[in-house]
């Protein structure tokens, strides 16, 4: 049984409508409506409330939809990924403009200085995006793994 249909069951042994159910949790019917269909699934925290306000342990609800599963899982690396990018991206950007905007000051060891600090930081960007990809190859590989076996 998918998620979708848990929360069918829970909300018609509950006799509510998709409504009253998506006021329960600050969602429009459409959404319960895709939940129960599975065009989408519930957030984690949303999964959480469910199981508080029906008793229903999460164990119960998300064991059985390994897609659901996946789908969270996914999320995280996502959320993990953009996490990594903005650090690459502060440190390459930031990097670049201490360098760019030194070569147009006159000669001096602070321009030295803010120079080197900036290649420094280029270089823990690219460190950074190095390691970043390698972990993106290493899911992706996880993934692809994932779905020969089911």
């Amino acid at each position: 049984m998918n998620i979708g249909n848990q929360i069918l069951n829970i909300r018609k042994e509950n006799q509510l409508t998709q409504e009253e159910f998506g006021k329960l949790f600050h969602v429009t019917r459409q959404t319960v409506s895709n939940w129960e269909n599975g065009k989408s699934y519930p957030d984690l925290q949303v999964l959480v409330d469910i199981s508080n306000q029906f008793g229903v342990s999460l164990d119960t609800l998300l064991k059985e939809d390994s897609k659901m599963v996946q789908s969270i899982d996914e999320e995280r690396a996502m959320g993990i990924i953009k996490h990594e990018k903005s650090i690459v991206d502060f440190f390459t950007g930031a990097g670049t403009g201490i360098v760019v905007s030194c070569l147009f000051s006159p000669d001096s060891s602070i321009r030295t200085t803010a120079i080197i600090v900036g290649i420094i930081m280029i270089g823990i960007g690219w460190y950074k995006k190095s390691k970043n990809d390698k972990k993106i190859f290493q899911y992706m590989k996880e993934q692809n793994n994932f779905e020969k076996k089911y």
